[in-house]
Parts: C-alpha cells; sequence; structure tokens
C-alpha cells in the first residue's frame, strides 16, 4: 500500500488541472504516490488492504496514472520488472514455507523517507508450515 518511492519530480509538458488548481505548462511538479494511492475520490476504502481493486472491472474508468508506485509513462522505474518478478517469487518461497500473523490490533508507523520502513520494525510472528 505504500510506495516504494516517496516523491516523483516531473514538469508538466502542458497546462493541466488537478483537484482544481490550474498547472501551468513548464511548471516543475512534485507527484506524491503515498497521497494519490489514499485518494477516497479515486480509491474505495483508501486505507484497507484490497488486492482485488486491480482487477480489470474494478479498474474500468480509473486514470492509468492513478496506481503508481514506479513511476509512469516514459519515466517509469528501470528496475519495475525486476522489482515485480523478485516480489513474485520471494512471496512464493516465502509463503510456501511460513504463516506470517501480527497482533490483531498492531497498527505500524511508517517512517516514509527515504523508502518507507517501520518505525518499530514491523514485529511480526512466523509458524512453519
Amino acid at each position: 500500500m505504500a510506495p516504494p518511492v516517496p516523491s516523483l519530480p516531473r514538469r508538466a509538458m502542458r497546462e493541466f488541472e488537478f483537484a482544481g488548481y490550474r498547472i501551468p505548462a513548464g511548471t516543475a511538479i512534485n507527484i506524491n504516490p503515498l497521497y494519490t494511492h489514499f485518494m477516497p475520490d479515486v480509491w474505495p476504502e483508501p486505507d484497507r488492504f484490497d488486492p482485488q481493486r486491480f482487477e480489470l472491472e474494478a479498474s474500468r474508468g480509473r486514470h492509468k496514472f492513478a496506481y503508481v508506485p514506479f513511476g509512469g509513462g516514459a519515466h517509469m522505474c528501470l528496475g519495475l520488472n525486476f522489482a515485480y518478478m523478485q516480489a513474485k517469487c520471494f512471496s512464493w518461497h516465502f509463503f510456501n514455507t511460513v504463516r506470517v500473523s501480527i497482533a490483531p490490533d498492531y497498527l505500524p508507523e511508517w517512517r516514509m523517507w527515504p523508502i518507507p520502513f517501520p518505525r518499530d520494525g514491523l514485529s511480526v510472528t512466523l509458524t512453519p508450515v
């Protein structure tokens, strides 16, 4: 839910409007995925982990850059495909060998810079499968 990069510096190539603000062409802007990934007008229940929100039907009508954990367009992260493959391989091996649990009332506090990291180290319990 927290993007790996908290800030994406860009320059507006043409004038556009965002959240009621007119942004002139040539303006230096900074995209904050942590904000855009939790916008309630884009994401129903933005604080809830819901992988199904990325299914085709749920994504229909959503702007293609509403979710940009690795940037978007011509400036996407070069490591995007490697990161996705690494995450899938790690997850498959990890979740086939252990069960992960946390305390039911646990709410992590995140340090967001330079990359997201739980302030308390994210205390979990691992149980062999």
